[in-house]
């Protein structure tokens, strides 16, 4: 209960403000999200490596504030700024002897979601409800599976990546996801409201396995917890995992004229 109790006064005290965030936009909005990939970064590279003061961590972290920057200036980012992205991790990888696979993971884990969050929203009319209804969808699917999972329990999804994690979590948040987002879908305007029934589900599995595919990183590193910055909930990454799977997809999704 004491950890429960933790979680919704956190949540009380963030949803306010990054609701504000996403409305306003800007430059503000911009450096935080920029700011929030920096930290998984940081996150990420204590998980895998133990550590994030590397030549490593620096390099994914200049680039992806470069990257960022240039997207709200310019409104793109090219296939050959992603090329020379993935090729500075990689050879600084090599060079500081790390495991290349996640240092890679790691940079774009951080990166297309920043790149997603800034384009929808300074760039796609309409995109601070896009980003709001598709936030609604996550903490839909997570409320929803934690309490499913409490109180039906059941078979687990995964119990070597995630104990707690069950069938009945799953499908319980599906449903709450599935209501909340058809009904946001409404308010927001959205049309047609039935394709919007539909990718309510869907993103929200979708989140789930970020949660666990983050779940499985932790649980190969022994690491129980991504950080302790956010009280109840652990670290960024533990709060934003299925957000970072869910907007890349999203963005990808409008910007090919979905």
């Amino acid at each position: 209960m004491n950890n429960l109790l933790l979680r919704i006064l956190s949540a009380l005290v963030m949803l306010p403000v990054a609701i504000a965030l996403i409305l306003y936009g800007g430059w503000v909005y911009t450096a935080v999200i920029l700011l929030l990939s920096v930290l998984i970064l940081q996150e990420w590279n204590m998980i895998t490596t133990g550590g994030w003061k590397t030549p490593l961590f620096f390099v994914q972290a200049a680039l992806v504030l470069a990257l960022g920057v240039s997207l709200k200036l310019f409104g793109s980012v090219s296939l050959i700024d992603l090329l020379v992205f993935l090729n500075a991790i990689l050879l600084t990888a090599i060079l500081s002897k790390k495991d290349f696979k996640f240092a890679v993971a790691g940079g774009f884990y951080a990166l297309l979601p920043a790149l997603s969050l800034i384009w929808l929203r300074e760039y796609l009319p309409g995109g601070a409800y896009i980003i709001l209804w598709a936030m609604i969808l996550v903490w839909s699917m997570d409320t929803g599976a934690y309490f499913a999972g409490k109180k039906i329990g059941g078979p687990r999804m995964s119990p070597k990546i995630s104990p707690n994690k069950t069938w009945a979590g799953l499908i319980g948040g599906a449903i709450l996801a599935l209501i909340t987002g058809t009904v946001s879908a409404r308010y927001f305007g959205f049309q047609p409201l039935y394709q919007f029934v539909i990718i309510s589900v869907v993103l929200a599995v979708w989140s789930q396995i970020g949660d666990l595919a983050e779940s499985a990183v932790k649980r190969k590193f022994k690491v129980k917890d991504s950080g302790a910055i956010i009280p109840g909930h652990g670290g960024i990454l533990d709060r934003v995992d299925g957000i970072l799977f869910v907007m890349p997809v999203v963005a990808l999704y409008l910007y090919f004229g979905g």
